[in-house]
Formats: structure tokens, sequence, C-alpha cells
């Protein structure tokens, strides 16, 4: 029997297959879109095929309550940092660059929240900020990466808002600014937004899918921040997570 756990973001919806010993066998995501509950159903199907899978599923998210199946929802936020605590054992600040908006995290010695701020007035800074202007410049991720290791020197993004920096962007193109220079911009101003939230301590962890897709970002951290990390597939934790947070009653389940 297998567990699982599912995020259900504002732009992907992610699931990871647990087994009876906590390990990740699997992994899948979908585009969320604009049903919640079918795009959790695709989750559910994808393990199912080969896996027994047993209920309820574990979930959070925006759209953590909109599921066909049965479920026990949970708190994202909550979720993320048991599954950071899982990796890592100590207190950290965790930053977590999603679709729509930036979670900022201190988490005790016991994996506890201590306290957290989110970024919800505006996109910029998040995954769908990076992705109009990837959109706007026909630029891939991959090519996002590319580009900034040809980087010379960092150009200065100023706007906040994700209209006004496209502007901006634009404007450096016509006076002469190379692309190289001004996705480091880019990715620093994400930077900047994201520990401006709040005073990072301790070791820095960043997650989301954002860092995931985009691996320069965690490197340009890691400058800023030496004692900073990413795990891998860090986009899965909160889904993980809430996996976790369920392992007392999954145990009392089987024994029964």
């Amino acid at each position: 029997m297998y567990r699982l756990g599912i995020d259900l973001g504002s732009s992907y919806t992610k699931g990871v297959l647990v087994d009876e010993n906590n390990r990740i066998t699997g992994f899948h995501c979908v585009k969320s879109g604009y049903n919640f509950t079918n795009a959790s159903s695709k989750i559910i199907s994808h393990f199912a095929e080969d896996h027994e899978i047993e209920y309820p599923v574990y979930t959070c998210g925006y759209g953590r309550e909109q599921v066909a199946a049965a479920f026990v929802s949970n708190s994202e936020l909550i979720a993320l940092s048991k599954a950071v605590y899982e990796i890592y054992k100590r207190p950290c600040s965790i930053i977590d660059i999603g679709g729509q908006d930036t979670k900022f995290i201190s988490m005790n010695a016991q994996g506890q929240v201590d306290k957290f701020k989110m970024n919800r007035k505006c996109a910029a800074g998040t995954g769908s900020f990076l992705e109009e202007i990837a959109f706007r410049l026909d630029v891939t991720p991959e090519e996002f990466t590319e580009f900034a290791r040809q980087a010379t020197e960092e150009v200065k993004i100023n706007s906040f808002c994700t209209v006004f920096a496209i502007s901006e962007i634009i404007g450096m193109i016509k006076n002469g600014a190379t692309l190289p220079n001004i996705i480091i911009g880019i990715y620093n101003s994400i930077i900047q937004r994201s520990v401006e939230m709040s005073v990072v301590e301790g070791h820095l962890v960043i997650t989301g899918g954002l860092p995931a897709k985009h691996p320069t970002i965690v490197s340009l951290f890691a400058k800023k921040y030496p004692d900073s990390s990413s795990p891998e597939h860090s986009q899965f934790l909160a889904a993980y997570g809430c996996v976790l947070l369920n392992r007392t009653s999954y145990i009392v389940h089987r024994t029964l």
C-alpha cells in the first residue's frame, strides 16, 4: 500500500507517492488549470495505474479541498516545514517561490513554524512573473540558464510590477543592454524581493517550482548566502510533508 500527497498549487498540481517506510517512490506534476478536482484526479489516476493507494490522500495548497477522492487537507506552510525538517533536522529559514506567491518561513529546532510572511499583493518575484517575461522575450527556462552563464554584469531591474518590469526590460534592450545581463538582473531582483520579506537566520533553504526550473537562481542565492541549499525536487516538498504530517495516523491504522 502506498500513500499519496498532493499539493494543489495555483499554477501546478504536484503529487508524491510514498511507501510504508516514508520513502518517496514517485513524482508527478500537471498544470492546475481552472479545475483543481480534475488536476488532482490526474495525479491519482497516474499513480493508481501501477500502485495500490491507501485513502484518504493528503492535500495542501490553493485547491486542497477540491478533490474527488477521500482526502485530509493540511496547511501548506506546516507541510513544507515538515518535509524540510525531515531533510535537515535543524533550524532553517525557508524561501518558497511558487507560481503566484513567495513564502518566507522561519523554522525552529523542533521543525515548527515560528513565523512566516507571504507576498500576495503582487506576482512580481514569483514564477508567473518570470513566465510572463519569458513569454514576452520568447525565451525558454533552459535558454534563461544559458543566457545567464554569458552575463558580464548585472543590469538592475527597478520595477516591482510585472507589467512595468516588462516595459523596463524592453526599454533596456532598445538602449543596447544585452539579454544575458538583463536576465541576471531579473534573477537578482527576484532574490532581493524574497529576502526583503524577513531576516534570514540559520541555514537558508530555497524551494518551489521557480528554483527547480531555474537552477541559476539557486547559485545566485548561494553567492549572497553561502549557508544555503535547495533540495532536489524541491517543488514536491509540500506534497511530501502532507504525508509525513499524517504518519502517526497511518501507523495506527495499519496496526489495527
